[in-house]
């Protein structure tokens, strides 16, 4: 007998962009269920908390110069030794589905500032 259809809770909002495609905000409370959601959420969160760690602080953007950054295993290293991130165990997690996340992530918000930073210069 088949499995019963699972009921999605509601968006937070929804609405249609300029182009006519919809979007809808989800927090916390409306999240999508699915198999294995849990876990990719979790994981998400981690790589959030990870990418937060490495691009702020209490000042605002860190200097530039991370070198930790240039591989996984040295991401991994630092991570260690910050002792912020008890639950990451596991260097092959690292390298295969943090790392890549957190680096071209961090290109982006690093480029984002680069180009506001532009833009408020006067000239």
């Amino acid at each position: 007998m088949p499995r019963k259809k699972t009921v999605q809770p509601e968006p937070t909002e929804t609405f249609t962009l300029d182009d006519g495609t919809p979007a809808e905000v989800r927090d916390e409370d409306a999240k999508l269920i699915g198999r294995g959601s849990h876990k990719h959420d979790t994981l998400y969160e981690l790589r959030v908390r990870i990418l937060e760690w490495v691009y702020f602080s209490l000042e605002g953007p860190k200097p530039v110069k991370r070198d930790f950054m240039k591989s996984a295993s040295k991401l991994e290293a630092e991570m260690t030794l910050s002792g912020l991130f008890p639950e990451v165990t596991d260097l092959g997690a690292v390298r295969k589905r943090i790392y890549p996340w957190v680096r071209d992530h961090l290109g982006v918000l690093t480029k984002l500032v680069e180009e506001n930073n532009k833009k408020n210069t006067p000239n």
